[in-house]
């Protein structure tokens, strides 16, 4: 996968006893980015100035956070929150409830790595 369990719980402060669900959300995260892109970009990515896949050893790291982020989504999901969670603020007392299911505002920063299907 190309992000590291250790690397997920250093960005997402968690420190779980139970690693497995972890790393399931990690591998969650790298599927929904691979179907998004069209292929895995652990090991391959689009090259956006020939179009053209190549292989390649090292991941750019906008990928990786974007795994990272969806995967604390995923995560945060996790603790009864399915789809929804929610900011409150101060002295006002209002509260705002954000959708967490729609990843295409962190997807959308990929896009120049994707491969169009036709």
């Amino acid at each position: 996968m190309i992000v590291l369990l250790s690397e997920f719980q250093k960005y997402s402060n968690v420190f779980n006893e139970n690693e497995e669900l972890q790393k399931s959300f990690i591998y969650s995260a790298n599927n929904i980015v691979s179907d998004y892109l069209g292929y895995d970009p652990e090991f391959k990515l689009l090259n956006p100035k020939t179009g053209l896949i190549e292989d390649i050893s090292v991941v750019l790291e906008i990928i990786k956070l974007t795994v990272m982020r969806i995967a604390a989504i995923l995560q945060t999901e996790s603790d009864s929150n399915i789809g929804i969670t929610s900011k409150s603020f101060g002295d006002s007392g209002s509260r705002t409830f954000i959708n967490t299911t729609n990843f295409d505002k962190y997807l959308i920063q990929l896009s120049q790595y994707r491969v169009i299907r036709i």
